[in-house]
């Protein structure tokens, strides 16, 4: 795919697809928010793969089932720190500067950054940021819907502690034999 120029249009076409892009990018991160795993699961496509790296111990490709079977109970506690808002207990997932580097046809190439914060009720531990990383993805449109067919995210640090890595962090881990990363 040979990127044009990032602020051109190239036809309606183009422009319907970059809108779409972009919403499904949001519907990522909002799905994710809300622990919706149906509704994050459907922004893949159902031959989807997605692998998560960090710094020193580099993921392998994991089927889209894989990842939904491990993130499910993730998402169950982003459901469970909604109900009780009371608890201030909230992890928020952003994509931030999502760049379309190229659409040719049905497939589209992009990057953005993700910053994923954490709040506490306890006002000793103010709302900060737990992990940084970018997000690059192939995505494919099938049926005049576009999905996410590969993805991965490249982590700027490791993990604070075992309960900040979410279920597939360890998937990832374990699939790599060159994986060494452990708590701290």
């Amino acid at each position: 795919m040979s990127p044009s120029h990032p602020g051109r249009v190239e036809s309606l076409q183009n422009a319907q697809d970059r809108a779409a892009i972009i919403n499904l990018l949001a519907a990522y991160a909002h799905f994710a928010n809300i622990g919706d795993i149906d509704g994050w699961a459907g922004c893949f496509a159902d031959d989807a793969t997605y692998r998560i790296s960090a710094p020193d111990a580099p993921g392998e490709p994991i089927p889209k089932a894989l990842v939904v079977a491990a993130e499910t109970p993730q998402f169950a506690a982003y459901r469970r720190m909604l109900a009780e808002p009371g608890s201030g207990d909230r992890k928020i997932y952003c994509i931030v500067n999502p760049y379309i580097m190229a659409i040719e046809g049905d497939r589209a190439q992009i990057v953005a950054e993700l910053v994923q914060l954490r709040t506490s009720a306890d006002p000793a531990n103010p709302p900060r940021i737990q992990l940084t990383g970018t997000y690059r993805g192939e995505l494919q449109r099938r049926d005049e819907t576009w999905r996410i067919l590969r993805w991965e995210i490249v982590t700027t640090r490791q993990p604070e502690s075992v309960s900040e890595v979410p279920a597939l962090w360890w998937l990832n881990v374990a699939s790599n034999a060159s994986g060494d990363w452990h708590d701290r």
